[in-house]
C-alpha cells in the first residue's frame, strides 16, 4: 500500500510540473503567424521601440513597427519580450551570443530569416521600397 502512495505521489507530481512556465496560448508566435511582441531602446533615443519581432539574425534584430526596421546589435540597448521572462529579454549592457539569439530566432514571424527575395515581398506587402536600419 505504501508503495502506491508513493507512486501516486510522484505521479501527482510530475503532473503538475508539466504544468509550470510560460503556456502557449500567452506566446503570440504559437498562436499564429505573428512574432512575439517587444519594446526595445536604441542606443542615444528617448523613448522604447515597439512592434512585432520580424526577424533575429548576426546583424541584429528587425521589427516592425510603423514600418519595417532593422536595429544592429551594436545600437541595441536593450529589448523586452512581451510574457517571455528575463530568459529571453536583453538586458541594458548585454552582449548578445550567437545562443542568446538563437534562442530569440524562434519568436519571431520569421525565425529562417529574411533572404532578399522573402524582404522584398515583406516590404512591398508594407508599401516600403527599404528596410530602414540603425546601425
Amino acid at each position: 500500500m505504501r508503495h502506491i502512495t508513493k507512486s501516486m505521489t510522484l505521479v501527482l507530481l510530475l503532473a503538475a510540473a508539466c504544468n509550470w512556465g510560460t503556456r502557449p496560448n500567452k506566446v503570440a508566435p504559437a498562436n499564429g503567424p505573428q512574432g512575439a511582441l517587444v519594446a526595445l531602446r536604441v542606443r542615444g533615443e528617448a523613448s522604447d521601440r515597439v512592434g512585432e519581432l520580424y526577424a533575429v539574425d548576426s546583424v541584429g534584430v528587425t521589427i516592425r513597427e510603423m514600418k519595417v526596421v532593422r536595429v544592429s546589435w551594436a545600437k541595441l540597448e536593450a529589448m523586452d519580450v512581451k510574457n517571455m521572462g528575463s530568459a529571453y529579454d536583453v538586458s541594458f549592457g548585454e552582449v548578445v551570443t550567437p545562443t542568446k539569439r538563437a534562442k530569440l530566432a524562434p519568436l519571431s514571424r520569421f525565425p529562417q530569416g529574411l533572404s532578399a527575395a522573402l524582404l522584398r515581398s515583406v516590404l512591398s506587402t508594407v508599401g516600403q521600397s527599404a528596410m530602414e536600419e540603425v546601425q
